[in-house]
Order: structure tokens, then sequence, then C-alpha cells
């Protein structure tokens, strides 16, 4: 699709402090939400936080999108497996010393507590608890707390009950979208080379090194970036 006409631009939302529920289309991945949290980063003096239980927190993707390697030092990564590891890991994040983070990410909140070995009435308890532990984070910290969900149904009304802002992210002929749930936040990230609108990971790590420019961060190359074992 050429773009040669349209006003390049890159942009991604500016996430509020509190909840934002961010609902992706599949064949864009999870790469619009690192996307998101590696911006945040970049944004601030702080720590990224991250947990995920939908099997989707790959520090490989982030350590290829990132431009300059060395902010994956403030990139902490905790997954969970069951839905009682991932409450624990919530409370802990809850109630441990975070020092100044600049976001929390919880990917797939609701997975784990769909599973079969506890009772619906019991998993709908551990996602309003899960729930209101990122929005004390969120509170106390004063910082955006991103969430996902692994469907939109009767089960995770809460999450979009609670949430300050609900966004989605949606592939489009001009590129990746992201818009709120009334249509009134209208972000499109182009690509900024030849016109050409791509998905790729080539995509986001444009997206995000022009994003790093935009936040005075230090971008270095390839051949100059230190390297993680």
């Amino acid at each position: 699709m050429d773009m040669s006409r349209q006003q390049p631009r890159v942009e991604l939302p500016e996430l509020d402090a509190g909840l934002t529920l961010v609902d992706v289309d599949s064949d864009l991945g999870a790469t619009p939400v690192q996307s998101l949290l590696l911006d945040c980063v970049f944004a601030g003096s702080g720590d990224a936080y991250w947990v995920d239980a939908a099997g989707t927190a790959q520090t490989t993707r982030l350590r290829e999108l990132v431009p300059d390697r060395r902010y994956l030092d403030r990139v902490h990564v905790a997954r969970g497996f069951t839905a009682y590891q991932q409450m624990s890991l919530l409370d802990r994040l809850a109630g441990e010393h975070v020092t100044n983070p600049s976001v929390v990410v919880a990917t797939g909140i609701d997975r784990l507590y769909r599973d079969g070995d506890i009772s619906t009435t019991h998993a709908k308890e551990l996602l309003v608890r899960s729930i209101a532990a990122l929005a004390r984070v969120g509170r106390v910290h004063d910082v955006p707390v991103v969430m996902t969900r692994s469907r939109d149904d009767e089960f995770t009304k809460p999450v979009g009950n609670a949430a300050k802002t609900q966004l989605h992210c949606q592939n489009t002929q001009f590129g990746p979208r992201f818009t709120d749930a009334a249509g009134d936040v209208d972000a499109l990230v182009y690509h900024l080379g030849d016109g050409w609108v791509q998905t790729t990971l080539a995509y986001w790590q444009e997206v995000l090194a022009h994003r790093a420019q935009m936040h005075d961060t230090p971008v270095v190359s390839e051949e100059t970036a230190p390297q993680i074992s």
C-alpha cells in the first residue's frame, strides 16, 4: 500500500497513570504492547515490570525491538504458569518495594483463571483481586498499568470496567492504529521510509527508533550495541 501521499508520522498513545486495557488484533501479536512498554521506558527514568500469563513475554523480541540494548537492564519480566503463581506475582508487585517504575504490564490477565482446576466463582474472585493489585500499583506509583486479556467476554467484563482507558490496536490499510473505546484516539503509526506500510518486526523497530529520538534517548547501531548472553 503506497502511503506517499500521506503525511508520515510516528505516534504511539501517551498513556496516563492508572489502568489501561489494550486489545490487539491477533495478526499483530504482542508487539504493539511491547512497543508501548519500551516507549514508557524511553520517556521515564524508572523500570518496567511485566507479569505475563499469555506466553507473550519474549525477551528475545524485546532485544530485537529496543534501539539501545542498555535499556533492557530496566525491564523485569516474570511469568506465571498457574493461576496461583500469577496471583502471587501480582501480590508481590503490589506489596513489595518497587522503586520508581515507569510502567507495569500484565498480559493475558484472565487466561490462567480460565483453567479447569479452579471453580468459576473462585476464578472470578482471583481475577478481581488481580485487577485490584494492579490498580494499587498504578495509584501508589502514579504510573501507567497496561493490561491485555485473552478474550473479550462476560468473564473479562471486570477488566473493562476497572480500566481508566481502553485502547484497541488494529491493522488497517494505513498501518496499525490505536483507538479508544469511543473512537476518539486516532494514533496511526506509519513507516517513514519509502511510503510503504509494513507490520513486520522491522516496522516496529523503526517506530521505536524514532520514538527514542523524540525522547532524547540514545540510539546505537547493532555493531556497537552491547551483547546479551
